[in-house]
């Protein structure tokens, strides 16, 4: 399964006490990190979405933001009267000893300590159903940000397996014109031993000659690689069906298929081998940076 590590959401609900939204965006990252912003009212319930969170995904760098539009009969502050009171008698009484004539700025007595009483969100009855309301609001952001997850995994599906296919007729293109090469490669191994040996005026036995032509062309023999090459690309497709999204075996198989292509470009020497074995290590680059999106 192809799904991406990028995403974004936007959600809310509403309820009595206002209006809560939840932001949800994600970029790459080798690891899962997660980050939540919370309402100041709401700081101690950030364990919770951490721990909801963590489940959601594998890897990538998750960015989660909640805000409050309060209503305003749940936030409008109240007066304590004896307190602004008090303070009045105190400052007014302060004004005469100091000779200060000056009449009291009510905007500012406001401010001071236990003046204007604001309710505690843990004092409204909806307390009781908060978890429920933010398990809701996570619900649908988690499914938003998923939906949106899938559909770039579809979109990078489709360029990964294209480059995918430009890697596989290149290894076949290899592999027909490796065939015939390496019988002829062969064939001018041996005509070389021979002059030398003639040239020399020594002689070895056909039983002997062909060992060492075996042990040399063995040096620069690539049928191996060529299979080993196909069958990572079998597996490439086959591990990108899985049921779960598996960007990181996606990850190693490239390095495996890289590691075969490097091989197959120092061992040969022919000039139309070694074009495609370059072209091959463009596809994989290509592959290889799609894949760095997947988780």
């Amino acid at each position: 399964m192809y799904v991406s590590m990028t995403g974004f959401s936007r959600t809310q609900i509403q309820r009595s006490w206002g209006t809560v939204s939840l932001e949800m965006s994600s970029v790459n990252h080798r690891y899962q990190e997660i980050y939540v912003r919370l309402p100041r009212e709401f700081s101690s319930w950030e364990p919770w979405f951490h721990q909801k969170l963590r489940k959601g995904f594998r890897r990538g760098k998750v960015q989660v933001r909640m805000d409050v539009l309060w209503a305003s009969s749940f936030k409008m502050g109240r007066i304590n009267k004896d307190i602004m009171t008090s303070y009045c008698e105190e400052l007014m009484q302060i004004q005469r000893m100091l000779g200060q004539a000056k009449d009291l700025q009510l905007e500012s007595v406001v401010t001071l300590p236990g003046v204007l009483d604001i309710p505690r969100f843990e004092d409204s009855t909806e307390a009781e159903g908060l978890e429920a309301s933010f398990s809701e609001l996570i619900e649908l952001g988690l499914s938003s940000w998923q939906k949106m997850r899938a559909t770039e995994g579809e979109h990078l599906k489709e360029e990964v397996l294209t480059h995918l296919s430009e890697l596989e007729r290149l290894s076949a293109a290899i592999e027909e014109k490796w065939l015939p090469a390496r019988d002829q490669a062969f064939e001018t191994t041996r005509q070389r031993i021979t002059e030398m040996l003639d040239s020399l005026g020594g002689k070895l036995e056909e039983s002997r000659m062909m060992q060492e032509i075996v042990v040399m062309t063995d040096k620069w023999d690539v049928s191996e690689e060529i299979a080993r090459l196909k069958s990572h690309i079998s597996k490439f497709r086959s591990t990108g069906e899985d049921s779960e999204s598996s960007g990181r075996k996606l990850d190693f198989i490239v390095q495996e298929m890289n590691r075969e292509v490097n091989t197959l470009d120092s061992k040969i020497s022919d000039a139309d081998i070694r074009w495609l074995a370059v072209d091959s290590k463009a596809a994989l680059e290509r592959i290889r940076e799609q894949i760095q999106n997947l988780e």
